[in-house]
């Protein structure tokens, strides 16, 4: 056995011998605070009361869901509900939405993510959406269009290059590459060329940035989810990278490029260069809006000497600070690349799983489409593309669940949500839900028809999430899906056999994580049409 081979031994040896004793210390610690804790129970708000199993929290909401109804408590380090109801998730997600606006989930992580919109509360999650949200409408769309056309031609390329080697697509691998070469291009003014070749750094660490991928981590997850204290102890207190969140070398290139090209591009504005139009422009352009303001409003403030006026409060919905303005891009990065690639893998795998429903489609784009690629009004033409895009995220929404934290103390029905609870919203099992989707296994785009969809409470189609804290990247992920199918599929189609992943009759096995994760990776069959 050679020294390397040892010390790596001995390394796995010290790792379990670590997370043993974790273990066994917090199995202790634990039951010494359940002897102490107060025993507030679901039954006394009208709730049945369950108890949570220790696996990942999407085969955990399953398992209550299924046993005890659509809305069920538990309790853990704070009471927790679970529910599927729509009349109760109106309530939460829209009309009472200020005494839900928090996520009670946080990530244990130094990365700077944590400051990202997704996991910010109160009126820090105000402002910072506020600010941000103007960088991803229509007319932002339309300005990107170009870029997303061209990567989607490219990426067919590759699909035609696999089809002719007659060689296995690795399905998520290449729309990785093509969401990331897109967020890199039209977000941050990066040049990512990796589509159909080795990933560069860019799109590597974009990959990697959390550690949904890594086994070792993601094993430990239903024990941090149980004993969320230890994992914020071990990471925020003590600094052990091992059980941050975030991977620390992609967050460091992430947040070094980043740094740096907004240093770039403040030199470039002192020189009176054109700046780039892209979406960290847009935020620095926001940042020093808000910027500008504290300083007018602290001007007026002092000229009226109004004493009882805070320049704070005047100006709190106006800016951001630039850590927050690298949160924001770190975190669009990785949900521009890894929901989006995972949808539009999930749409190709479907469509080879069903080729009547492919072709049904490839029909539409020929008869819309009047040129080699569509321009962005034949886009909004496309309807049956679009139901079999719902009905994939319908079957495979890329986040399983969301969740919300009660600010006071609310009644709805015979359901009461105490202060300071949590509330779980399986998106998962709302899609499968047969009282919305009967035969919810099938996969039948005609759900999403005009006429279905009418019929349908709007609410039980919540793939993004809904209400105020709705994704704010939901309608850029559909362009780059509808233009990479609207291209690709005149030109290739997709296939299972023997060697594909999965096979032809097989079905896909997911990971109980809270995002998108097959257990093995999708290989595709690929031909060409002409």
């Amino acid at each position: 056995m050679t020294m390397s081979s040892v010390i790596g031994v001995v390394e796995d040896f010290s790792n379990i011998s670590l997370y043993l004793t974790l273990a066994t210390v917090s199995v202790v610690l634990y039951w010494t605070y359940q002897q102490f804790a107060g025993t507030d129970n679901w039954t006394k708000y009208g709730v049945k009361h369950a108890s949570m199993p220790m696996v990942q929290i999407k085969v955990g909401l399953q398992r209550l869901i299924q046993e005890h109804g659509d809305t069920v408590g538990f309790k853990r380090s704070k009471m927790t509900l679970v529910t599927r109801d729509l009349s109760i998730l109106k309530e939460i997600m829209v009309k009472d939405f200020n005494n839900f606006t928090d996520r009670p989930i946080s990530l244990n992580t130094r990365s700077l993510v944590k400051k990202g919109v997704f996991f910010l509360k109160g009126q820090d999650w105000r402002r910072v959406r506020h600010i941000i949200t103007p960088s991803f409408s229509s007319g932002k769309l339309k300005t990107i269009f170009k870029t997303v056309e061209e990567k989607a031609t490219v990426l067919t390329k590759v699909f035609e290059d696999f089809a002719r080697k007659d060689e296995l697509l690795p399905i998520k691998y290449v729309t990785g590459q093509y969401t990331s070469e897109i967020i890199a291009r039209t977000a941050f003014g990066i040049s990512s060329e990796c589509l159909g070749k080795e990933d560069d750094e860019f799109t590597q660490y974009s990959k990697k940035l959390f550690k949904f991928q890594d086994s070792r981590f993601t094993l430990l997850l239903p024990f941090f989810q149980r004993f969320p204290w230890i994992q914020t102890l071990l990471v925020k207190f003590m600094g052990v990278h091992a059980f941050d969140g975030v991977a620390r070398d992609a967050d460091q290139y992430l947040d070094c490029v980043l740094r740096k090209s907004l240093a770039e591009r403040l030199e470039a504005e002192q020189k009176g260069q054109r700046l780039p139009s892209d979406l960290l422009q847009s935020f620095i352009n926001a940042k020093k809006a808000g910027d500008q303001a504290i300083i007018e409003d602290s001007k007026e403030t002092q000229s009226s000497n109004d004493l009882n006026q805070s320049t704070e409060l005047k100006t709190f919905n106006k800016t951001m600070t630039e850590d927050e303005l690298v949160a924001q891009s770190i975190l669009i990065i990785f949900a521009g690349f890894e929901t989006t690639a995972s949808t539009l893998q999930m749409c190709y795998y479907m469509l080879a799983r069903h080729p009547d429903i492919q072709e049904k489609l490839f029909e539409e784009i020929e008869s819309v489409v009047q040129s080699d690629v569509p321009t962005y009004e034949e886009l909004s033409k496309l309807s049956y593309m679009e139901q079999v895009i719902n009905e994939t995220l319908r079957l495979y929404p890329p986040v399983s669940f969301i969740s919300r934290e009660a600010a006071e103390t609310k009644t709805y029905g015979h359901v009461t949500i105490p202060k300071g609870a949590s509330v779980f919203i399986p998106i998962f099992l709302i899609l499968k839900d047969p009282k919305h989707f009967p035969d919810p296994e099938n996969f039948d785009p005609e759900r999403f028809n005009e006429e279905n969809t009418t019929k349908r409470d709007p609410m039980a189609f919540i793939p993004f999430g809904y209400g105020p804290r709705l994704c704010i990247g939901m309608r850029l992920a559909y362009l780059e899906i509808k233009v990479a199918l609207a291209i690709s599929l005149r030109k290739v189609r997709f296939e299972l056999n023997d060697r594909t992943e999965p096979k032809q009759g097989e079905e896909p096995t997911i990971r109980g994580l809270g995002i998108l994760v097959p257990d093995k990776p999708f290989s595709l069959s690929v031909r060409l049409r002409h």
